[in-house]
C-alpha cells in the first residue's frame, strides 16, 4: 500500500456543471470549446441519456429522441466554467457563428428561453467576445465529459462526423463503476 499527500495526475476527473438555459434570465457566456460536439438523446428515467442507435432499448421501447448540443464555456456571472447543453434548433446560431469564423472560441453569447419558461424555446444571439486582457481556460474534451456524465467508457464513444450539419457521436453502452472511467467487468 502507497500513501501519498497528493492525488496522481491521471486520477483527476474533469469536474464541470451541466448547465442549460435558465427560464427566467439570460445565460450570458462565452465559449471556451473550439467546436460543439452532440448526439441523439432521450428523456430517460428523469434524466438525459444518449440514443445508442440501431438496437437502442430506449428507442425499443417506443420513446422518440432528440439532438442534443454541448460546448464548454464561461458563464459571465459566476465565472464558472460550465459545459453548456442546447437543442438543434439553438444551434443554429452557434454553426452560423462557427461558418464565419472558424472556430466557436471566443465566441461571446447570450441564451434567453421564450416566455421565460422552462420549456419555452431557447434563442442564442453571438458576438466576438472582446478578449482584450481576458485568459479563457483550456477548452476541455467534451467527449470526456459527456462520457463521465452518462457513466460511459470513454473509448466506447466516437465522433462520428456530422448528420444535417450537427456534430454526432456513436455510443456502445458499457456501464461504468462509479467515479471510474473503466467498464464494469
Amino acid at each position: 500500500m502507497e500513501f501519498s499527500n497528493q492525488p496522481p495526475e491521471t486520477g483527476r476527473r474533469p469536474g464541470i456543471a451541466l448547465v442549460r438555459t435558465p427560464a427566467t434570465r439570460p445565460l450570458v457566456a462565452i465559449v471556451t470549446s473550439d467546436d460543439l460536439v452532440g448526439t441523439n438523446t432521450h428523456y430517460y428515467r428523469n434524466r438525459t441519456s444518449p440514443c445508442e442507435g440501431e438496437g437502442c432499448p430506449i428507442c425499443a421501447e417506443g420513446l422518440s429522441w432528440r439532438w442534443h448540443g454541448y460546448l464548454s464555456c464561461v458563464d459571465q456571472a459566476t465565472k464558472e466554467h460550465i459545459l453548456f447543453e442546447f437543442t438543434a434548433q439553438a444551434s443554429d446560431a452557434f454553426r452560423a457563428y462557427r461558418a464565419r469564423y472558424g472556430t466557436l472560441r471566443g465566441c461571446h453569447f447570450k441564451a434567453t428561453r421564450h416566455a421565460q419558461r422552462y420549456n419555452g424555446r431557447v434563442t442564442i444571439q453571438t458576438r466576438p467576445a472582446d478578449l482584450e486582457g481576458k485568459d479563457l481556460p483550456p477548452t476541455v474534451n467534451l467527449k470526456a465529459m459527456l462520457c463521465h456524465i452518462w457513466g460511459l467508457a470513454l473509448p466506447e464513444a466516437e465522433i462520428l462526423g456530422t448528420v444535417k450539419d450537427h456534430p454526432r457521436i456513436r455510443v456502445r453502452r458499457t456501464q461504468t463503476q462509479k467515479g471510474n472511467s473503466q467498464p464494469v467487468a
